[in-house]
């Protein structure tokens, strides 16, 4: 876990959950530092915690099971795929890129420090690529948590677009 910020001690100003916290600083930004997740969609802090832990979350709205970060870096969307495709949490192998549909889905809940609007205890560091087939040949849906808006990209771009993995699990 990263923080934000290293604290000199003469910017001590008061507590928050039991550790000093500097003036100025807004508890979003805390929270964020300290890598804690605000309760969202009824979730408890121990139900946050298994998820991190299982490096899984469940969406008890729509059933779908999400990996709890995204890959951290830009790529492509072969790349991407492939590192669904790849991925093995939980005990299980059948990740794939969500469907566009999906990420709308996941979209919503308070801005949290990087100014995302994640409904889960999930890590996002930039647009998620989607499996849905963009408006031209060559290009996907891809997503933006900040605002929910949606574009359509040419596969071999891989400034902001990183992989995150869902499993639909079988009924």
């Amino acid at each position: 876990m990263r923080f934000l910020h290293t604290l000199p001690l003469s910017h001590v100003f008061g507590q928050f959950m039991g550790l000093w916290v500097p003036p100025l600083h807004s508890t979003a930004v805390i929270v964020a530092a300290l890598g804690l997740v605000p309760a969202t969609l009824g979730q408890t802090a121990a139900t946050r915690g298994e998820a991190r832990h299982r490096n899984y979350w469940v969406d008890a709205k729509t059933g779908l099971m999400w990996a709890t970060a995204d890959n951290g870096y830009g790529v492509g969307w072969t790349r991407a795929s492939n590192y669904c495709r790849d991925l093995a949490v939980g005990g299980y192998k059948d990740w794939t890129l969500p469907s566009i549909d999906d990420l709308q889905q996941l979209f919503g809940g308070p801005a949290n420090a990087s100014g995302r609007h994640v409904a889960g205890p999930i890590q996002i560091t930039g647009w998620a690529w989607s499996a849905s087939p963009g408006l031209e040949p060559g290009e996907q849906w891809a997503f933006d948590f900040g605002d929910g808006g949606r574009a359509s990209v040419v596969m071999g771009d891989s400034g902001l677009n990183r992989a995150l993995c869902v499993r639909h699990p079988r009924q």
